[in-house]
């Protein structure tokens, strides 16, 4: 059946070489399924949606509705109802109000849909929508992941549909029209013009010099009043043997900052040892001595030396033009405020490459971060190689759907169905390489690996182990374990390992062994060890979901090996404290080994004491938010003896939005933003102070009350940039830079502004003790050295991708004024959606009612941020949102609408060939009439002069006059309407040039005095409609651009087209290619234009010859728009002397039909015929009674496929 190129048919049929059996089915890939698919997903209301929420047991009862719209673009009907489809959620799915469907949940976030018994199918090109509705809400659009994929029930084979491959989620996903979480939501939304507001009060005032300032900021800087400025090439090292370990670091950071080869550079920096003022004394301290002559460094250790070096790095311009980077005479005095200054990367949830790790490892270096949290094992991967025990990267890093779990976990997060090609983990030779880049620049480097809870990878390893080698040495599972729950990310008990079993106890040695001789060979001491230990629990035990009938059993309740091992020793509660008993497991097995700190996150270790561990220093990453009482948290962790270091969600996590709005990505359960300067005006060691400068999660303001009690001591601080949402190195660098700076500047340096911790002190959104005027300052001075010099040495220095914010702007009289949070940053603006971009320097007069887009751009225009529109950014009316969004509106009519699943307003698809543009912001399209009523070139200028043959003698004026007393169907009022077209022959309202076509730039058209299409394009820019060269314009579009593209993405659709030919069009590739590339695609997007102007050179010849209903009469009184507005009749008689490949015959094949209702011709171009052999003999066929010579017959199968969209019940 396979290998036979008319097999397998396209429903199921016998397969059988000499028996009639009809016990064997042969069916098409899943893939062509999936690909005939394509998803869209419309929001629709986190409250006020009516739906009992309790009644699907949603926590809090808190849940939200959205539409999945299924589109099936399949010639033919698919009823096989074999299928589901998978994607990852990261709310739970609790019900799908559809009867042909039901859904599940696998495990994590993996969820399905499925048909039911009474799934009927899919009809030719249709479409099913399903209302849906998920726990908690969703104000983000990144809460939907990508690579939705069809599995075929019967042997798991997985394909993706296509439109959701994507990380451009407005590919699958309608842009969100509201950002109200709840109805006492009180955050304010970003538009261009509150943006505006708000970047003005940032950048009012702010700095122009950036030639004394350092990030971080220095403890002291002098600089005498007759310092001079002075310019320097490069940067050469003198006695560098005293950095130590940090010399090759250093001068390979002195030589990326740069870029000056050793003969290059005039700037001498002296190195010395020696001693430092009292005040800044310390192992990292530095005093700097800058003049034209030269530069002095001397500290008491090698770090202060490194240090010293990186300060003056900062203070260097290299985005100047000019030929020397200027630098002016001071003396700086530093050190650091807090020893520990940390980064956290998490590989674990989504790869980061090693390149990416170096690459943030030389930033943390640049801005003195000196530890680095490295994340190296999730639920959700395992990324470091551990001899001995393979199977955590051969089946814990990989992702994909293997029920089994045998070769892989099972995907998460979006990554779709197949596992990645390339490794995604650090083998024992990358994760030593990282150790020594990481050493040679001052970073530590403390690894994670998270237990007992977060842990799934690593048990899923092991049990593929067990299962394969009968090997349970490092089993982290009890088999007999029967105990439900619900981790907070939706896993099962396999994300926690069992603290009762002594193979979990071999694994954590061996792990310690293995990664403690990594560190030996990198010739460090493994110094951290990252516990891990947060949120091993059962989420179905907490308040939100008490009244409902679910598991809420403890931890290992039911594991035989913790019910025994509770029995031996009744003082232990491991299922209440399963986290706190493996914690001390585990320190025992680090002091044995030889490590001096445990880390761990603060709920891992709740309501131990320090006393309780025999290791020499045990530290807590503090995660509480300060709106969920996180001060009176930081009180009870300061008294437990841990040294505490700050990682508050709500101005530390990376995955969190830089400002509220539907398009910025991330999770925000703990704050709707976390902007730079929110996190610059942290204040970490006077937690209270930050609730008058900051709101909650909520946007309301927090009133918090300092506790009686001493401040607790801070050990430092540092960033996160958790990668749940965070799938490619583009999105990890937008997310973390450039707020890690900020961290940095907070980390190195204590503001003026900063508050000490006052016992009984209140603070609240409306007291004014924050000195605010000295905040704004202290940011205003940071930000303009961000903006206008730093972020331009990591992106073009250490090729980081900081994240461009978008701009702000209003318009006043016309007049559009932007500005910009990031000072230096460029701003472009555009009048035509994005078709052409002009640079935005000082106000500028747009025109009232104008639709404005702008984006932001770093200097060298390497970068931008998204586009905003002014007036635009929030839903302004349902009918502009779903106008103006590119997946909208659907094929068929659909609800749309911002909070409510309405069903009284519908959109349906406009055709672009008939409609056109206007100027109105909430309205994009306007139907042109099709005979509904008597027009004459409503949207075009006529030449009055002209003579058309049809009108009689009349001219163009004399028709127009006669047009306005006549309605659809009376004789004059069709005259009127089929000379239009002679009339005002391109009549689109803005002056366009081929609006979904691509030009041959290199024709001389005969209207264009002279000039190429291509010289007639850059006219067409300016230009809007009544000028007279914007006629002219669009008078030569069809000669520019002979292959305008259809109404919806087509492949040859009346041909066959030669799949070996190599279009130079098409970037090289084959029409096959090509035609692969169709799915998913909509009217003017570029690959779709691309795939109809070459359609030609695949498919030189649709028919055999140019004929008109060959067996067919036709209604000759048709109109057919696609025909220039000829009737069948005109058509007709322009058929007789054309031959295939005509442009002329094309136009007439392609009517045929509207023509034609009833010809043998369109059903036998619909048809296709497969005869399959039977059998010549014991096919229990009576041949005799056929009269068959000699009682001889054979059998046969004769398959006739129809392919057309309606039926074909003619029976003539």
């Amino acid at each position: 059946c396979e290998s036979n190129p008319l097999m397998p048919f396209s429903s199921p049929q016998i397969c059988s070489s000499d028996t009639l059996s009809d016990d064997v089915e042969v069916t098409l890939p899943i893939s062509n399924f999936a690909d005939d698919l394509s998803l869209r997903i419309q929001m629709a209301s986190n409250f006020d949606h009516g739906i009992d929420c309790a009644s699907h047991n949603a926590d809090w009862s808190l849940c939200y509705s959205q539409l999945f719209v299924f589109e099936y673009a399949g010639n033919e009907a698919y009823t096989d109802n074999n299928f589901a489809i998978y994607f990852s959620s990261i709310h739970r799915l609790l019900h799908v109000d559809h009867p042909d469907f039901e859904h599940g949940h696998v495990v994590g976030d993996l969820t399905y849909i499925k048909p039911t018994a009474s799934f009927k199918g899919f009809e030719p090109s249709s479409e099913i929508i399903l209302p849906v509705v998920f726990e908690y809400w969703s104000v983000q659009e990144s809460d939907k992941m990508p690579r939705f994929f069809v599995v075929d029930s019967r042997d798991d084979s997985t394909a993706v549909i296509p439109n959701t491959d994507t990380e451009d989620l407005h590919d699958f996903v309608i842009p969100y029209t509201s950002s109200m979480k709840t109805e006492g939501d009180n955050n304010v939304p970003m538009t261009a013009e509150n943006r505006y507001t708000r970047n003005e009060k940032l950048s009012e005032g702010f700095e122009t010099d950036t030639s004394t300032r350092i990030i971080p900021t220095p403890f002291r800087v002098d600089i005498s009043e007759t310092a001079q400025s002075f310019g320097i090439v490069g940067v050469s090292l003198i006695n560098a043997d005293l950095l130590g370990k940090l010399q090759s670091g250093a001068e390979e950071l002195v030589s990326t900052i740069t870029m000056k080869t050793a003969s290059d550079r005039d700037h001498v920096l002296i190195l010395t040892i020696g001693t430092l003022p009292n005040d800044i004394a310390g192992t990292e301290s530095y005093t700097m001595e800058i003049t034209a002559e030269g530069t002095t460094i001397t500290a008491s250790h090698e770090e202060g030396l490194f240090y010293g070096v990186m300060s003056f790095l900062g203070l260097l311009d290299t985005s100047s033009s000019r030929s020397t980077m200027p630098v002016k005479e001071m003396t700086i005095y530093d050190k650091p405020r807090f020893d520990y200054r940390g980064h956290q990367i998490d590989s674990a949830r989504n790869f980061r490459t090693k390149e990416s790790v170096m690459q943030t490892i030389d930033a943390m270096a640049l801005y003195k971060l000196n530890n680095l949290h490295f994340g190296l094992s999730n639920d959700e991967g395992w990324r470091l190689e551990i001899p001995g025990m393979e199977e955590l990267t051969t089946v814990g890093s990989r992702r994909c759907f293997d029920l089994s779990e045998e070769t892989c976990i099972l995907t998460q997060l979006g990554s779709g169905p197949d596992a990645s090609d390339e490794p995604q983990f650090y083998s024992v030779a990358d994760f030593v390489e990282i150790l020594k880049y990481a050493a040679a620049r001052n970073v530590k480097v403390a690894p994670e690996f998270n237990m007992p809870g977060h842990a799934r990878a690593a048990v899923v390893s092991m049990e593929a182990r067990a299962k394969k080698k009968r090997d349970n040495s490092y089993r982290l599972m009890d088999p007999e374990d029967e105990t439900e729950l619900l981790t907070v990310q939706f896993y099962d008990r396999s994300s926690i390992i069992n603290p009762c079993l002594d193979s979990s106890v071999r694994f954590v040695v061996k792990l310690v062994d293995e990664v403690v001789k990594m560190y030996a060979e990198a010739q460090l001491g493994l110094d951290v060890w990252q516990f891990g230990g947060d949120e091993a629990k059962n989420i179905l035990l907490g308040a939100g979901y008490s009244a409902y009938d679910l598991p809420k059993e403890l931890p290992f309740s039911k594991s035989p090996a913790c019910i025994k091992k509770m029995q031996e020793d009744p003082t232990i509660s491991i299922d209440t404290d399963a986290a706190n008993y493996w914690a001390l497991k585990v320190n025992q097995i680090l002091a044995q080994k030889g490590i001096r700190e445990m880390m761990a996150w603060e709920d891992g270790l709740n309501g131990m004491m320090k006393e309780e561990f025999e290791i020499a220093e045990v530290t807590v990453n503090f995660w509480s938010t300060l709106f969920w009482g996180g001060t009176d948290v930081l009180v009870e962790a300061s008294k437990t003896g841990f040294g505490v270091i700050m990682a508050n969600p709500d101005y530390l996590y990376f995955d969190f939005p830089y400002e509220v709005h539907p398009e910025e990505r991330g999770y925000y359960w703990g704050t709707r933003e976390n902007s730079v300067a929110k996190v610059f005006s942290f204040a970490p060691e006077n937690l209270p102070q930050n609730a008058e400068t900051s709101v909650d999660r909520d946007g309301n303001a927090m009133d918090i009350t300092t506790p009686d009690w001493p401040a607790p001591v801070i050990k430092g601080m540092q960033g996160q940039t958790w990668s749940e949402t965070v799938r490619t190195e583009a999105q990890h660098q937008e997310m973390t830079y450039p707020r890690v700076l900020a961290v940095a500047e907070r980390a190195w340096h204590r503001g003026s502004w900063e508050l000490d911790w006052t016992p009984t002190q209140n603070y609240h959104g409306t007291t004014a003790l924050v000195p605010k005027d000295q905040l704004a300052t202290d940011f205003k001075g940071f930000n303009t050295v961000l903006g206008c010099r730093e972020v331009n040495k990591i992106w073009q220095r250490l090729g980081i991708a900081y994240r461009v914010p978008p701009p702000g702007a209003i318009i006043e009289g016309g007049i559009l004024i932007a500005n910009t949070e990031l000072p230096c940053t460029r701003i472009q603006y555009s009048l035509d959606r994005g078709m052409n971009w002009s640079e935005y320097f000082t106000p500028v007069d747009v025109g009232v009612g104008k639709y404005v887009s702008l984006k932001s751009l770093s200097a060298d225009g390497g970068l931008e941020s998204r586009v905003v529109n002014v007036d635009q950014e929030e839903c302004l009316s349902c009918q502009g949102v779903c106008e103006s969004n590119p997946l909208m509106p659907f094929s068929s009519p659909q609800i749309c609408s911002s909070d409510t699943l309405s069903d009284d307003v519908e959109v349906t698809f406009p055709i672009l060939a008939n409609s056109v543009p206007t100027s109105s912001p909430t309205a994009s399209k306007v139907p042109i009439p099709e005979g509904d009523r008597c027009t004459f070139c409503e949207f075009g200028i006529p030449d009055l002069t002209v003579l058309p043959p049809k009108a009689g003698g009349q001219t163009c004026g004399d028709v127009k006059e006669s047009s306005v007393s006549h309605i659809n169907g009376d004789e004059l009022c069709d005259i009127i309407q089929s000379v239009e077209s002679i009339c005002c022959p391109e009549p689109a309202p803005p002056c366009t040039f081929c609006l979904g076509g691509i030009p041959d730039l290199a024709l001389q058209p005969p209207k264009a005095g002279g000039e190429t299409c291509g010289q007639v394009r850059q006219q067409a820019a300016a230009y809007s409609n009544g000028d007279s060269l914007c006629n002219t314009i669009q008078s030569e579009e069809s000669t520019c651009c002979p292959s305008e593209p259809a109404d919806h993405c087509t492949f040859c659709e009346e041909g066959i087209p030669d799949l070996t030919v190599v279009i130079p069009e098409a970037g090289g590739q084959t029409c096959g290619e090509i035609r692969q590339s169709t799915a998913g695609h909509v009217n003017g997007d570029g690959i779709c234009n691309a795939i109809q102007s070459v359609e030609r050179q695949c498919c030189p010849g649709p028919a055999d010859l140019c004929v008109f209903c060959k067996g067919g009469i036709p209604d000759l009184t048709v109109v057919i728009p696609e025909a220039g507005g000829q009737t069948c009749g005109e058509i007709k008689q322009s058929s007789a002397s054309f031959i295939t490949g005509d442009e002329t015959c094309n136009i007439i094949q392609s009517v045929e039909r509207k023509c034609c209702m009833h010809m043998a011709s369109n059903l036998a171009d619909d048809l296709s015929l497969r005869i399959q052999m039977a059998s010549n003999f014991d096919h229990g066929i009576d041949c005799a009674s056929h009269n068959a010579d000699w009682s001889l017959c054979y059998s046969q199968l004769f398959v006739f496929e129809y392919a057309g969209n309606e039926a074909y019940t003619d029976n003539n």
